[in-house]
């Protein structure tokens, strides 16, 4: 997670709070295991995604949901149709494994 750094209330810039992600694996239904730079190893569950509709509900696919890729230089995860689900939403919807 990239924290923003302010000073009387000016942004001055990002501190990076997170550690990037080396692998995502796809474990089936709508489960991705985590792995991060740290070596920690975290469980990640999107129905939460899918379930808020739009593009998301085709993460239900599971053929489109196994197109995953990690993005933004280890920030994000990330699908062919421009889903997106960033660094917050990973590790605190995610549960160590």
């Amino acid at each position: 997670m990239w924290e923003l750094v302010e000073t009387d209330g000016i942004a001055l810039g990002m501190n990076k709070s997170q550690p990037d992600l080396t692998r995502v694996v796809p474990k089936g239904g709508s489960l991705l295991l985590l792995e991060f730079e740290t070596g920690q190893k975290r469980l990640f569950d999107a129905a939460p995604f899918i379930e808020r509709g739009g593009s998301y509900e085709l993460l239900g696919d599971e053929r489109y949901f196994g197109q995953v890729r990690i993005i933004d230089g280890g920030m994000a995860l990330g699908w062919p149709g421009g889903q997106e689900v960033y660094p917050e939403a990973l590790f605190e919807m995610s549960e160590p494994v």
